[in-house]
């Protein structure tokens, strides 16, 4: 159990770099484009780093979502009370 929790950790680590290096490019690129007026580049920022941005971020998600589903066994989670002033 503790290898599948390891190699999600490691999809969601990837996933995540992936999608934060493709939003970066992409606005990066339409603020570029923008400049410049260079609408022929948002089509291909749209083309090229849209799909991949978009299928890293949901690996991402669900990665995510598997790892917060259940804590190992090991790891001791003491509940605090809120304390109020």
């Amino acid at each position: 159990m503790q290898k599948l929790r390891h190699t999600i950790n490691v999809i969601f680590v990837i996933s995540l770099a992936v999608l934060l290096i493709a939003g970066i490019v992409f606005v990066a690129g339409q603020a570029l484009a923008l400049a410049t007026g260079q609408g022929g580049w948002l089509a291909v920022l749209n083309a090229a780093v849209k799909g991949p941005a978009c299928i890293a971020a949901s690996v991402c998600a669900i990665a995510g979502f598997l790892l917060s589903y259940k804590t190992p066994a090991n790891q001791n989670n003491p509940q605090q009370e809120a304390r109020t002033p």
